[in-house]
């Protein structure tokens, strides 16, 4: 469906492998919520690691926030511009109150967002 990603099996600068713990942890809303992941971004500097997993699922709460607070136009550009601006608030609001930000800058995956777009919807 064009949601597959890239999963670290092995050791990146100290981090476990995200494919390993997925097997492990792998339960229905995990995976849902890591299908949504490349719509999102996509990495380009490397695997994506577990420090990375857990870097994103604390996000989550605070883009399920953002979305609730950034308005958007209508079509396809409009919620592009919303979705870029949404992750932008989550993410500054998640390192003003617990210092941490991104591992390594994630890119949008135009491809994996018109899919979702289209068929799931955004919230």
């Amino acid at each position: 469906m064009g949601h597959e990603m890239e999963l670290a099996t092995s050791d990146t600068d100290g981090d476990i492998g995200a494919e390993d713990f997925l097997a492990v942890a792998g339960e229905d809303e995990l995976r849902a919520f890591l299908r949504r992941l490349p719509m999102v971004a996509s990495q380009q500097e490397g695997p994506f690691t577990l420090r990375d997993l857990i870097y994103e699922m604390k996000l989550a709460p605070f883009v399920r926030s953002a979305w609730q607070s950034v308005d958007g136009a209508p079509g396809i550009p409009g919620r592009l511009m919303q979705m870029m601006r949404v992750y932008a608030k989550a993410e500054a609001d998640f390192e003003a109150m617990t210092g941490e930000t991104r591992r390594v800058p994630r890119k949008i995956n135009l491809p994996s967002f018109m899919d979702i777009y289209t068929t799931v919807g955004l919230p």
